[in-house]
């Protein structure tokens, strides 16, 4: 894929050295050139010093042959104004914005952007394991779903399609003495089996509740 990355601070850099590395192909863009230089010599993406949201620079960057762009810059305004030009005059099929201040989620929504808040998924991560040591979070998908493991250490004797079915999930793996694999539908979840699951966090706690000793909040 040909992706654009608007801003190079921590966020931005690291995504574009994880991106690069997975075989994509990346440009970022930041007006700041020092920023720009902390992605190293072993970058193999094109860097852009200049204003982001600037039409001249987008262009310079490929934005129309762009598959994706992320706007992750500290500053809500840029993020806003260079998804709406990706997105109203260049097409970008697919546009991820950060959101800095929760107080302009709603901007966001309004607009119709896609967004992330690294902010609140830290903090969602570090409640969870706060309040219960036998989940981990595996991934935040977006602000409705997320994949995580699960330590079962209540006996339940029910069957994966079960708890499937039951709490709006897929269980995508299970961890037997160890071993990871895909479950059967019909296979049975036991005290100490781990469950990889992809669930909406509304129907996370009910989850939890059922198969672990101890409660989430």
């Amino acid at each position: 894929m040909y992706i654009i990355i608007i801003g190079c601070g921590r966020l931005g850099s690291t995504l574009a050295k994880g991106l690069a590395d997975d075989g994509n192909d990346i440009c970022i863009i930041d007006r700041n050139g020092d920023k720009l230089n902390t992605l190293g010599s072993g970058f193999n993406g094109r860097r852009i010093k200049g204003i982001e949201f600037d039409s001249d620079n987008l262009l310079e960057a490929g934005v129309n042959q762009a598959d994706a762009l992320f706007a992750v810059t500290p500053d809500d305004n840029i993020n806003i104004t260079v998804s709406l030009i990706a997105d109203k005059i260049f097409q970008v099929p697919k546009i991820i914005a950060r959101v800095n201040d929760p107080g302009k989620k709603f901007i966001y929504s309004k607009l119709g952007i896609n967004t992330i808040n690294p902010v609140q998924s830290e903090i969602e991560i570090l409640k969870n394991k706060l309040y219960i040591k036998n989940l981990g979070i595996v991934l935040s998908l977006d602000n409705n779903y997320e994949i995580i493991d699960l330590l079962v250490s209540k006996e339940k004797s029910i069957a994966v399609k079960e708890i499937e079915e039951k709490y709006c999930c897929i269980i995508s793996g299970l961890i037997k003495d160890g071993k990871v694999r895909l479950p059967e539908k019909n296979e049975i979840i036991h005290t100490g089996d781990r469950m990889i699951c992809t669930i909406r966090k509304t129907d996370k706690g009910r989850l939890i509740n059922s198969y672990s000793k101890e409660k989430l909040l």
